[in-house]
């Protein structure tokens, strides 16, 4: 399981442009890193919903779940609640993404962690999951170099980019992934 924040905010959009390509550039490493996603929940706040997006199309996940109880002004026991819910009906071992925000990481235990970034749990099965007994580790991408390699393959200059709306630039990285 893992627990990933919504990027910046955006000026004109719901997330920055940059937080865009980070959030896409992260689903790939967690795809090429760990095993694939099978659902990414998020919660219903834009940044959320548009970091799930982006990152659902890095990591090549095509099941994705809005959902209230993962917001962070959802009481600590909802919260847990809903996610344990989630565990105690997986069979086998799967991969279960969650897009959300501070306040959740911090109600459910998992530390700080900056805008993008990803908690991700392992524990042996999904009993242990549900004792709590998982291994966290937090996973700060360094995506600079690779946003700017991105936007090159993407023929888009910096002021271009700032001036693209998140569907193009959407379109524009999945039109990327067609050439890889």
């Amino acid at each position: 399981m893992s627990f990933g924040r919504h990027g910046r905010y955006g000026r004109d959009t719901p997330i920055d442009r940059l937080s865009m390509l980070e959030a896409y550039l992260s689903g790939r490493r967690m795809f090429e890193k760990y095993p694939p996603f099978d659902t990414i929940f998020y919660s219903p706040i834009a940044r959320a919903v548009q970091t799930a997006e982006f990152r659902a199309l890095g990591s090549k996940c095509e099941h994705l779940i809005e959902s209230e109880k993962i917001s962070e002004d959802t009481p600590t026991f909802e919260i847990r609640k809903f996610i344990n819910l989630i565990i105690s009906q997986s069979s086998d071992e799967r991969h279960y993404h969650f897009v959300t925000h501070l306040p959740v990481i911090e109600k459910l235990g998992l530390g700080e962690i900056g805008c993008g970034d990803i908690c991700l749990c392992e524990a042996d099965n999904w009993q242990e999951m549900l004792a709590d007994n998982f291994k966290l580790t937090t996973l700060k991408f360094d995506l600079i170099d690779d946003c700017v390699e991105l936007l090159n393959k993407m023929n888009l200059s910096a002021q271009q980019f700032d001036e693209e709306t998140a569907e193009d630039i959407y379109t524009a990285l999945i039109n990327q992934q067609s050439r890889i």
